[in-house]
Parts: structure tokens; C-alpha cells; sequence
């Protein structure tokens, strides 16, 4: 089969699987969290910061696995396009390229909102897949497995 026909396949398998179990489950979850929150009050906190810090490596380390993995694969030349691509590939994964921000205006917020929410998760990946691929490309050069 045509490698191409077989991707668009299997991307179509993948998401699919993905919006059933989302529609499925998303109203009764919300409905389990509700009634489990019911008394519950949540107040944001220095202390959570904290912890929020020290779990963002987590995400790094993805980055910086992922980006070993592919950068000789990535069809860009120099770290900053390679980090780019990299970041416009992760926001696909996590629908935030398009997806999310399409959703966004299709239930009324305003441009101007959708760009200041969506723009931010733009921003924040775009700049961290940067980051990893110009560091990693500076200490581990190319020809290094």
C-alpha cells in the first residue's frame, strides 16, 4: 500500500478513536468531577508554583528525548528551524495549532481573545522547542550519535 494512503489512514483511525472516546466520556466526567467538587474550594498558591516548577522538567526531558530522536529526520538545516518545526509539530499533536483555536471562535470568544489564550500556548511551546534544539544542537553536535 501506498505509504501515504496508509498514513492517511491510519491518521484518520487515530483521531477518530480520539473524538469518540472525547465525546463519550466528556459529560460524564464533567458531571463525576461536579458532584465529587460539590463543598470542595480550590484557591491558587504560591506552594502549587513551586511544585509546578520543579514538574516542567518533565516536559523538558520529553522535548529534549523527542528532539534527539528526530533532528536528523527534520528536513531544516539550522537549530532555530529545526527547534521551530519541532514546536509547530507538538502544537499539532496537542490540536493547539489549529484545532483549539478554531473551536474557540466557533463558540463566540472574540479574536482578540483566541489570539491572547491561543497565542500564549504558541508562544510558550514555539519558544521551548527552540530552546531544546539550540541547546542540545550546541552541546551534542550533529555527527555525535
Amino acid at each position: 500500500m501506498n505509504k501515504y494512503i496508509a498514513g492517511l489512514i491510519a491518521a484518520i483511525a487515530s483521531a477518530s478513536t480520539g473524538f469518540a472516546i472525547h465525546v463519550a466520556s466528556q459529560s460524564r466526567v464533567q458531571a463525576w468531577v461536579d458532584s465529587h467538587m460539590q463543598g470542595h474550594t480550590v484557591t491558587p498558591s504560591w506552594e502549587v508554583r513551586y511544585v509546578a516548577l520543579a514538574t516542567s522538567l518533565e516536559a523538558g526531558i520529553a522535548l529534549v528525548i523527542l528532539y534527539a530522536l528526530v533532528r536528523t529526520t527534520l528536513p531544516v538545516k539550522s537549530s532555530l528551524a529545526r527547534g521551530l518545526l519541532l514546536g509547530v509539530l507538538l502544537l499539532a499533536v496537542m490540536g493547539r495549532l489549529f484545532r483549539q483555536p478554531m473551536m474557540n471562535l466557533i463558540i463566540g470568544n472574540p479574536f482578540s481573545v483566541v489570539v491572547v489564550q491561543d497565542g500564549v500556548s504558541w508562544v510558550l511551546w514555539l519558544c521551548m522547542c527552540v530552546v531544546v534544539a539550540l541547546a542540545y544542537d550546541l552541546l551534542v553536535p550533529n555527527n555525535v550519535p
